[in-house]
C-alpha cells in the first residue's frame, strides 16, 4: 500500500499537535498521581517526586501515548481530529523503532521552538525533518 502523498498544511499538523498536547496534560496528570500513590503506599511519605524519576514518567508516558496511537491506528486523538494519518514511507504501519525515532526528532524541533518543521517548506516532499529520518510521511485521509 502505497501512502497517498497528499499535501498536508502546516497549521493542521500544528492544530494536531497543540490538541494532543492538551490531551497529554491530563495524562501527565494521572501518570503523576499514581506516582505519587504508590510512592505513598510504600514509604508512607507524602512527598513530592524525585526529579528524574518524574521527567522519566513524563517522558515514558508521553512516548507510550504516541507509540501506542501510532501503531494501532496510525493517528493519534489530535490527528484523527484534523483527519490526518501517520504512515511508513512504503505505506504501513510504522514500527517501534520508527515511533522512537520520530520521538526522539519531534523533542529536538521542539527544543528549537518549531524551527525544523519549516523544512516542510522547502522540501520537494513536504517531509519534516522528523518524517526524513523516521522514514515516515503524514497524509490526508
Amino acid at each position: 500500500m502505497e501512502p497517498t502523498n497528499k499535501k498536508v498544511s502546516l497549521l493542521r499538523i500544528v492544530a494536531a499537535t497543540v490538541y494532543d498536547s492538551l490531551l497529554m496534560l491530563g495524562v501527565w496528570f494521572l501518570v503523576g498521581s499514581l506516582a505519587l500513590g504508590v510512592k505513598f503506599v510504600f514509604t508512607g511519605e507524602v512527598s513530592s517526586l524525585n526529579p528524574v524519576a518524574g521527567m522519566s514518567l513524563v517522558i515514558l508516558s508521553t512516548w507510550l501515548y504516541f507509540a501506542m496511537f501510532w501503531i494501532y491506528g496510525g493517528k493519534t486523538l489530535g490527528m484523527s481530529s484534523w483527519k490526518l494519518r501517520i504512515v511508513s514511507q512504503d505505506g504501513n504501519q510504522i514500527t517501534i523503532i520508527q515511533t522512537i525515532i520520530r520521538f526522539l526528532s519531534n523533542i529536538f524541533t521542539i527544543s528549537l521552538a518549531g524551527i525544523p518543521l519549516f523544512l516542510r517548506r522547502i522540501n520537494k516532499n513536504n517531509s519534516s525533518l522528523s518524517d526524513l529520518l523516521s522514514k515516515t510521511s503524514i497524509t490526508s485521509d
